[in-house]
């Protein structure tokens, strides 16, 4: 083939920043992705990771990217630039002003959304001249809503860390040791989160296997790294990896990395 006729490539360059000291309690990270190339269009597959993200590309109006169960592919154009903040587990309902069931497997418009969110000036961060310029307004205009959010649920944020800190638990534990009924547990959970615990466990299971597949991955068989994250066996593994991502798992464990990293939920 001649190298003149191969067809441009097209490039993603992905990143993540620690959020204002001030906002830390509500954001894990802000973000930046650039597509580069003279033209054609990147699909990004955007994985479960139990957060709402706060989402701007281009010139577009902002959006905001809700909680996903199934992989959500984006269709990104060449010299696209997209600016984003991503909020940590369980706590974007207190800013939108919306239970995130109401966001489940969605996007809406910023525009949309009510609660100390709803007057923010993203129009500002769209006016910036690069990224870098872009994720600093981002902070500015996000600090004034902190002042009218609503309080988190502290129940459910407690079981967000029991959770992710025991891969074999069972919600019925979960839900003697805070003492409110599964029933209960799982509307709250649902309006803070988007789904029930034991749906957010399964996510968390699925975004350990990525953390723990880039760090140690080459020294583990597949059936060590499932036991190693919670699984019950590498079939187990498989099937969950196939529902979450649509991938077989030596595919997808190639090259993707969780978005939580900068999340404090896989310590112990």
């Amino acid at each position: 083939m001649n190298p003149g006729n191969q067809a441009p490539k097209i490039l993603a360059e992905y990143r993540e920043f620690l959020p204002p000291a001030a906002l830390a309690d509500h954001f894990v990270c802000f973000w930046t992705q650039t597509i580069s190339g003279s033209q054609g269009v990147y699909e990004q597959r955007v994985l479960p990771d139990a957060c709402i993200d706060i989402v701007l590309v281009n010139d577009e109006a902002p959006i905001v990217v809700g909680p996903w169960t199934v992989p959500l592919l984006a269709q990104l154009p060449a010299g696209s630039s997209i600016t984003g903040a991503r909020l940590h587990p369980g706590r974007a309902s207190c800013l939108i002003g919306m239970p995130a069931s109401e966001l489940l497997n969605q996007t809406i418009p910023m525009a949309a959304v009510e609660g100390a969110m709803r007057n923010i000036r993203l129009e500002k961060v769209i006016e910036q001249p690069n990224a870098a310029a872009r994720r600093s307004v981002l902070g500015q205009v996000l600090l004034p809503s902190l002042e009218h959010s609503a309080p988190f649920d502290e129940a459910v944020l407690a079981g967000i860390r029991w959770l992710s800190r025991r891969p074999h638990g069972r919600v019925e534990q979960l839900s003697r040791w805070i003492g409110i009924s599964e029933r209960q547990l799982h509307r709250r959970f649902s309006a803070a989160l988007g789904y029930g615990p034991k749906t957010f466990q399964s996510v968390m299971r699925f975004q350990r296997l990525l953390k723990t597949s880039r760090e140690k991955g080459a020294e583990q068989s597949l059936a060590d790294l499932a036991a190693s994250v919670g699984y019950s066996d590498q079939a187990h593994m498989t099937r969950e990896v196939r529902r979450l991502a649509n991938l077989r798992p030596t595919v997808l464990l190639r090259s993707t990395e969780s978005t939580l990293q900068m999340s404090d939920l896989f310590k112990s």
